[in-house]
């Protein structure tokens, strides 16, 4: 590269040339000491013109989408509600036409990662000096507005979003409604809480996935939570964690409901460069179910549907989830549906790809604020509050979420001890893609099934507890979702069935029943088949008695 102009003044000392040096690992000799001076000076003349130059973000209309009575509720009340609340709100659209949308007289949740201009993003932690405060609305949230929705608060998320347990977030752990004490899952922890009980407090919720975390969180709380194919939904406002497996969707307490709300929100924004492949906005996954409602044998009826063995066989699976997926699959062929067992060895090795591809990637995107250099949006504001870690954020990771630092750490021994190892994990990530789409299509599969979660969800952790302790809470819970993360396939969680409480250490609750959930994945774009045989089991079986 070469610089615009020479500076008229060196603003660069030597000092800030060796240390710039030294931390990628090289010496300037003391004789071009000045000469580099010179050009990084250059480099840096034009900086203030970039900062003088008001920022380019996509534009709020705060008249038709205005934002009222923005507040943090009591520890009190939010104890009430679950904890699952970072910050309520009152956001609805004041334009006649949007009033009478597809979303109208539905309340919605916003997962606390989802940029909301002028309420605070807090991330579920307490690392940052100051929250994050958005000045632009996701698109999603945009779409939602357009749609009719009201927006009524941001959901707490886990402590960057790096938990599938809902004991990490620093202000106050997010409580299972069906079982206090129990974890909600995560990390869109408040998401599923807030869905949740024998009286949902919304009606729809946005959560964010890229491990499971839409999905292990509707797992434990036994709603109804799809990750959609990678780049349906625009990510666009919404902070990463790794921008190859980013993903954002619908929770909902129904699968028609869910249908509805990914309509309102799928499809390109031409901002997000993870959409290239996306089909164009406007899609309806909603309308064709409803044809099935009355019917739901129909949905499904001469429908081929898979078994994953290899799904069955993760370590630590509770053999009562393995018997409860086996079962579904029975009672799908009791609906007219063809099931047959289907083995991808490379399942296996996808929670592998899924840690090696993105453990640099999260340590220095998502943690760091290092992003790389992408088209679409990015968010300064929070880049520069993540650009500097010091002991005291370690610490405050290290309290309520350990797994924040293992990333940090990983993330860097990978960079610098197995250089190149991450760029081959991304290129086995297309490897597993295609040979998902292989199988699917060579043995013309509508959809497949798998466990999603191990186990049902377990007893909280302490903020006392060793890391080895509040770790093992949630080790091996991504078995399952994590690999269709890094292949970008669509996978929804619903409940098939409950189980008793068999954990060490809660006899005392042995005769509480928590939710099975099941994934019901499909080929990419495919969503539509995966809601028709979602319809048909909640259409044809209670749950609450499987």
């Amino acid at each position: 590269m070469s610089v615009v102009r020479l500076p008229e003044t060196v603003t660069v000392t030597a000092a800030q040339i060796r240390e710039t040096a030294s931390r990628i690992g090289v010496e300037v000799p003391e004789e071009d000491l000045d000469a580099y001076r010179v050009f990084l000076s250059g480099l840096d003349s034009c900086i203030d013109q970039i900062e003088a130059e008001d920022d380019y973000l996509p534009f709020l209309d705060a008249e038709r989408f205005p934002r009222s009575n923005v507040h943090r509720p009591t520890p009190e009340d939010n104890a009430k509600e679950f904890n699952a609340w970072a910050y309520k709100i009152h956001i609805a659209s004041t334009n006649t036409e949007d009033k009478a949308g597809p979303l109208a007289g539905l309340t919605v949740a916003i997962k606390d990662n989802v940029n909301i201009a002028t309420v605070p993003s807090l991330l579920g932690t307490d690392v940052l000096q100051e929250p994050y405060v958005p000045e632009y609305d996701a698109t999603i949230v945009t779409r939602i507005l357009r749609a009719g929705g009201t927006i009524v608060g941001k959901a707490a998320c886990e402590n960057f979003c790096l938990a599938g347990s809902s004991f990490t977030n620093a202000h106050a752990k997010v409580m299972n409604p069906l079982a206090p004490g129990y974890s909600a899952g995560g990390s869109s922890s408040g998401s599923a809480a807030l869905l949740a009980g024998a009286t949902p407090v919304v009606d729809i919720a946005i959560g964010g996935d890229q491990g499971g975390s839409i999905r292990l969180p509707a797992s434990y709380c036994g709603i109804v939570g799809l990750k959609p194919t990678y780049g349906l939904v625009p990510y666009t406002g919404i902070v990463s964690l790794s921008s190859i497996i980013d993903h954002t969707g619908p929770m909902t307490t129904n699968v028609l409901d869910n249908a509805k709300l990914l309509s309102a929100i799928a499809g390109k924004d031409g901002l997000d460069d993870r959409q290239i492949e996306a089909p164009e906005f406007g899609l309806d996954y909603h309308t064709p179910l409803l044809a099935y409602a009355n019917d739901p044998k129909a949905a499904v009826k001469g429908m081929r549907i898979g078994v994953l063995v290899e799904s069955l066989e993760v370590p630590g699976l509770d053999a009562r989830v393995r018997d409860k997926v086996k079962a579904a699959a029975e009672l799908f062929r009791g609906l007219g549906a063809e099931v047959v067992d289907v083995s991808i060895p490379m399942h296996t090795l996808g929670r592998i790809i899924w840690t090696v591809a993105n453990t640099q990637g999260i340590s220095e995107q998502a943690l760091r604020g290092q992003n790389p250099v992408r088209s679409g949006v990015h968010d300064a504001k929070l880049t520069k509050a993540l650009a500097h870690w010091d002991t005291e954020m370690f610490k405050k990771a290290q309290l309520h979420n350990p797994a924040v630092n293992v990333c940090l750490l990983g993330g860097e021994f990978f960079k610098t001890t197995y250089p190149g190892v991450t760029d081959k994990a991304i290129n086995l990530s297309r490897k597993l893609r295609d040979t998902y789409e292989a199988v699917i299509k060579q043995q013309q599969l509508d959809v497949l099934l798998l466990p999603c979660t191990p186990t049902i969800a377990n007893y909280t952790s302490q903020v006392s507890d060793s890391i080895i302790e509040k770790m093992g809470k949630a080790t091996g819970i991504g078995l399952n979702t994590s690999p269709l993360n890094v292949s970008g396939h669509p996978a929804i969680s619903i409940p098939i069935g409950m189980l008793p409480v068999v954990e060490p250490g809660r006899e005392a609750d042995k005769d509480l029943k928590l939710p099975v959930g099941m994934q019901i994945m499909a080929g990419l774009w495919q969503e539509n088949k995966i809601y028709r045989a979602a319809l048909a089991f909640e259409k044809s079986f209670d749950w609450r008695v499987l």
